[in-house]
């Protein structure tokens, strides 16, 4: 489905959503049924390579002013060739010389019944070129690098702290730690093991799923949440992902 056309309706869905979830839940051993009848599940599935309408990149722990310095970027662009030669994906990028850059997509989604405790289950599929069980500069540059996930309904925003640092007004924890409004969904490393002999290393797609009851949050009283994709990293080099895919699954408490 494209996401112009979601954006037309409600973009959290019902019945006609809840397939594409079903081999999301089997590989975590969930029970399939539970789900599928459940009335109360909602499905949301973003392609990247249909366009990043209403998607928002930011970066956080790092200093204001600096971002020349840091190589931050961000925009809807072509895969890797690895990957494929013909889709896009949602690209950022940025260089971590603080330790721990936080570099994030977010977008508000509709959907939801107003003011409503909802439990989320994320499947986020990207690009990454990191291998597994390297050494780096600070930390490995795939076992270093964590995929967080979230929604609440406040916007995820970098601000200035009072010293000139920008800090994320959300609780997403600090790199291998989750917070209230964010959690692991698990490292950047693909599945390719670490070569020294491998200088340029190619990008591999990988999927991330996060357990059922792992997070919950409360909708605002329109309905509505804001959703949160990001990269915290403890690995003091350039980290550059290619967001895919992201399916979310939305049942009521």
């Amino acid at each position: 489905m494209q996401i112009s056309s979601l954006i037309k309706s409600s973009l959290f869905k019902k019945s006609l959503l809840v397939l594409p979830l079903l081999g999301l839940l089997s590989a975590c051993g969930s029970d399939n049924d539970d789900i599928k009848a459940d009335p109360n599940t909602k499905m949301l599935h973003i392609d990247f390579n249909d366009g990043i309408a209403g998607w928002k990149a930011g970066f956080a722990d790092y200093p204001a002013g600096e971002e020349e310095f840091y190589e931050l970027g961000s925009g809807h662009a072509n895969l890797p060739a690895a990957l494929t030669t013909t889709r896009k994906g949602f690209k950022i990028t940025g260089n971590n010389h603080s330790d721990d850059l936080f570099m994030f997509i977010t977008k508000q989604v509709d959907g939801l019944e107003p003011n409503t405790r909802y439990d989320l289950r994320f499947k986020v599929t990207f690009g990454t070129n990191a291998q597994n069980n390297c050494v780096g500069i600070g930390g490995s540059p795939g076992n270093s690098v964590w995929i967080k996930v979230g929604a609440t309904k406040n916007e995820p925003k970098a601000i200035n702290d009072g010293t000139g640092f920008l800090l994320l007004n959300w609780d997403k924890g600090n790199q291998a730690a989750g917070g209230s409004d964010a959690i692991i969904a698990g490292d950047f490393a693909n599945s390719q093991e670490c070569s020294a002999t491998d200088v340029v290393t190619t990008y591999l797609k990988k999927t991330l799923i996060t357990e059922k009851g792992a997070y919950s949050t409360v909708s605002d009283d329109k309905g509505n949440l804001w959703l949160l994709l990001g990269t915290d990293s403890g690995f003091e080099g350039t980290t550059t992902i290619y967001f895919m895919e992201l399916e979310v699954a939305a049942t009521k408490k």
